[in-house]
């Protein structure tokens, strides 16, 4: 999941928003693993649970760039939604 989401920030401009929760928690992961920088915010509570604000990946580190190369996405991958 997390390299999945890795090759999808590579494939776009950043800084970007992510907003999904399952997102989220990929750039959380990306980020304690060095691979990315990020600026995620903690959840906030709310009467019917926690709500995460978005979190922002600012960009892809040098190791980060690394992983890319050394597990490049297959043909017939499909980036998840």
């Amino acid at each position: 999941m997390s390299l999945v989401l890795l090759h999808k920030l590579s494939l776009v401009e950043l800084p970007v928003a992510l907003t999904v929760g399952d997102d989220v928690d990929g750039l959380r992961i990306l980020k304690m693993a060095g691979h990315v920088t990020a600026q995620i915010p903690p959840p906030v509570r709310t009467l019917s649970g926690y709500d995460q604000p978005p979190a922002v990946a600012v960009a892809i580190t040098p190791m980060g760039r690394r992983m890319l190369e050394r597990f490049p996405l297959r043909p017939g991958d499909p980036l998840a939604a």
